[in-house]
């Protein structure tokens, strides 16, 4: 996708939120992040054990920013 939209960074995020698990066979609260950049390539993996929707909403996204804020360093 980078390449194809003449990006330097990309950043993907894909879970199920809740209240119930995915159809992968995710439990609620289950996320993969990942960030991509020059020099800089990392997946994450962050379960918080809750059906809360917004509560995991808000979880995962701060950590894609912290992840991402990370990568700029």
């Amino acid at each position: 996708v980078r390449q194809r939209l003449d990006a330097s960074w990309g950043l993907g995020e894909t879970g199920a939120t809740g209240p119930t698990g995915n159809r992968y066979g995710d439990a609620a609260g289950h996320t993969c992040i990942a960030v991509v950049g020059p020099g800089f390539s990392r997946a994450i993996t962050l379960e918080t054990g809750s059906a809360d929707r917004i509560a995991n909403m808000r979880a995962f996204l701060r950590r894609a920013m912290e992840l991402l804020a990370e990568a700029l360093g």
